[in-house]
């Protein structure tokens, strides 16, 4: 399995508000039909207890992921009309985007709905060491119900795209979940660890959505 995932910064005349709503739809809707998808969601940075500074400096406003079966199926979707389609629809609301490929491991399957989650984004060049000290932190933390690692395997501009590169190298990413904000804010220090890992860190406080998405 593979997961392609994209952060994308709004474009600039956009309240975020305005570039939530289009996002999901119609663009969310777009997307969900393309051929070959196995999982969707799109995580929506919300303002909320578990954001910490970093993430509030580099400014990313929306992270949609996409998970493959294998390259050939993202192949397939990436060259279909459908994806034409969805190209010219994000020059509607996106201002610059980068684009990793991961393979992702679910260490911990969290519950349907679960909403007490955070993404965390490691900035600078690509560091397994940093994935596997990432995991093995969470797996101390109490209140920790849910938890997805990712390898990193390339990050590259969004292909077939005319929409501008966002420059920010990304070094690893993760998402986990807890059974209650209370378990995130206890959690908030030790889940980025300490020193270059804890600067370098953005955590985003996320509202994740999966199709069908709201009209």
């Amino acid at each position: 399995m593979i997961a392609a995932i994209s952060l994308m910064r709004r474009r600039p005349d956009l309240t975020v508000e305005q570039f939530r709503r289009h996002w999901l739809h119609p663009h969310g809707t777009m997307t969900a039909e393309l051929p070959g998808v196995r999982h969707y969601v799109q995580h929506h940075p919300v303002d909320g207890p578990g954001t910490n500074a970093y993430a509030r400096e580099i400014a990313i406003d929306g992270v949609p992921e996409l998970w493959f079966d294998d390259y050939d199926q993202r192949r397939i979707a990436y060259t279909s009309p459908r994806m034409a389609e969805c190209n010219i629809d994000s020059e509607q609301f996106v201002g610059s985007v980068t684009r990793i490929v991961s393979e992702p491991e679910v260490v911990i399957v969290a519950p349907a709905l679960s909403q007490v989650k955070v993404l965390l984004l490691a900035t600078g060049a690509p560091d397994a060491r940093w994935a596997e000290a990432a995991r093995d932190r969470s797996a101390t933390l109490s209140g920790l119900i849910g938890y997805v690692g990712h390898r990193l395997i390339e990050q590259a501009k969004a292909p077939n795209s005319k929409i501008p590169e966002l420059r920010l190298e990304i070094a690893g990413v993760a998402e986990a979940t807890f059974a209650s904000e209370a378990d995130l804010i206890a959690a908030a220090d030790a889940l980025v660890g300490s020193g270059a890992d804890a600067e370098r860190t953005a955590v985003y406080r996320i509202q994740d959505y999966v199709p069908p998405f709201p009209r």
